[in-house]
């Protein structure tokens, strides 16, 4: 076992930076960029190409950081500065940050404390929505960068909500809070009046009729709203969403002639070459989350050794910023299962660009990670998808005709891994040819978005 990660760069000092303010179009990208993970980052800078394309280079663009420190921001943000885009700090910290999640399951003391901080996080934060002013804004935060934020909120032309898989809810007593969570922005850009754009998001299940009320009050008073697929689309208008129209993931709107100019360093292999991403998970839908968990790590391994034939890649598409993100806790725990000495892990500090490179280099790819399948089908390699957590992975791969390549992660096993497996080699030139049919939409989508933007906004 390899494990190739180069050397990160060092962390500069701090530094005090202001940023030139023009009269043009002022937009926020909300809830939050991380570099350490590179289906988010994708989701992020394709949302500020959409509003560069619509509106002009001239527009000033910002994006919100996420972590607990300067350091943490720093390195979570580092390849999105470099890429030139403006990062503003983060009005709504993770209440996690109040222990050490070195592990991917928490104890019941961290919930308690987990629970504290977010109570105190809600009193604030209900508080700005409810006086959304600067003098508001600096008694609350006591934080010159966060009261920046806030007025950078405040002075925008619009918020957009980058686009992913980030409202889901299984009736748990957290729910609400959850909501609150990730729809914060856009309930302080409502309060604000301001125009707020949800880019192509997965929906649901939203169970619980609060749930159903909260999303849909907060969903019907936004401008526009995407959904990445047909499901997430009835699962909204089911509720009572009234403002929605499906289109796409906008990671499928990356490019891939991008030239790297870092070297990335792939092992070559005289067998075919399967990539593999895995993540931790937490089960929130079982009874027994720990042994689900063991469940699925075992079912990878068991696959890795039924398939000797091949050169098994493990790809770190996520490296945190906790251990419930970081891919390579899951991937150490699989390797520990495996009965082979022969697999490679592609590990290093690359963007999302890098990655669909990365991809490129596979002949097939079994992916946890669902950005980790969109990068791989932008360059043609089949891919099969582990699907958890909402309708994302079943309900994109469903736009594709591509359903019996997706497999739930709640029943998971390495016998089923392997059966989807060899129908993916057998299916490889079909699978193929539903890509590029499904490709050839794509121009016609990213184009209308950039219409609907340029009407919002006229």
């Amino acid at each position: 076992m390899v494990w190739h990660n180069p050397e990160l760069l060092l962390i500069p000092a701090k530094t005090n930076s202001t940023y030139n303010e023009t009269t043009h179009m002022k937009f926020l990208i909300v809830p939050a960029c991380t570099d350490l993970n590179r289906g988010d980052q994708a989701l992020v800078w394709e949302s500020a190409n959409l509003l560069f394309d619509a509106f002009g280079p001239e527009i000033n663009v910002k994006i919100v950081d996420y972590g607990n420190s300067y350091e943490e921001r720093f390195r979570q943000s580092e390849q999105t500065r470099a890429a030139g885009y403006e990062v503003i700090r983060n009005l709504v910290e993770n209440p996690k940050r109040s222990i050490s999640d070195s592990h991917s399951h928490l104890g019941i003391a961290s919930y308690f404390k987990v629970a504290l901080t977010a109570a105190l996080d809600f009193i604030r934060q209900i508080l700005l929505v409810l006086l959304p002013h600067e003098i508001v804004a600096r008694i609350i935060f006591r934080d010159a960068e966060k009261v920046a934020s806030f007025e950078s909120l405040r002075t925008s032309d619009g918020v957009v909500v980058k686009g992913g898989g980030f409202i889901h809810t299984y009736g748990h007593l957290q729910d609400p809070y959850y909501l609150w969570f990730n729809l914060y922005y856009a309930i302080l850009a409502i309060r604000l009046r301001k125009k707020v754009i949800i880019f192509p998001n997965s929906f649901g299940p939203v169970q619980g009729r609060i749930n159903q009320m909260i999303v849909r009050t907060i969903v019907n008073r936004c401008t526009l709203v995407y959904t990445r697929e047909s499901r997430s689309l009835n699962c909204l208008k089911q509720i009572g969403c009234k403002k929605v129209k499906a289109s796409h993931d906008l990671a499928y709107y990356a490019s891939t002639d991008i030239v790297h100019l870092k070297t990335i360093d792939i092992p070559e292999s005289k067998k075919q070459k399967i990539g593999i991403t895995v993540r931790p998970y937490r089960f929130p839908e079982s009874l027994n989350p720990v042994q689900s968990y063991e469940r699925y790590i075992s079912s990878i391994a068991e696959f890795c050794d039924m398939v000797k034939n091949y050169k098994i890649y493990f790809i770190v598409q996520v490296q945190g910023p906790s251990a419930h993100e970081n891919d390579r806790v899951a991937i150490s725990d699989v390797i520990n299962k495996c009965n082979r000495e022969d697999i490679e892990i592609i590990d290093g500090p690359y963007n999302y660009n890098d990655l669909i490179f990365v991809y490129s280099k596979m002949d097939y790819l079994i992916g946890t990670r669902f950005h980790s399948v969109v990068f791989s089908q932008l360059s043609g390699v089949p891919s099969l998808a582990i699907a958890y957590g909402g309708n994302k992975s079943q309900g994109i791969m469903q736009e594709i005709d591509l359903s019996e390549f997706v497999i739930d992660i709640n029943n998971i096993s390495g016998g089923e891994i392997a059966l989807r497996f060899e129908n993916l080699t057998k299916e490889k030139e079909a699978y193929g040819k539903k890509l590029l049919a499904f490709r050839s939409q794509l121009p016609a989508s990213r184009a209308e978005i950039i219409n609907d933007l340029k009407w919002v906004f006229s």
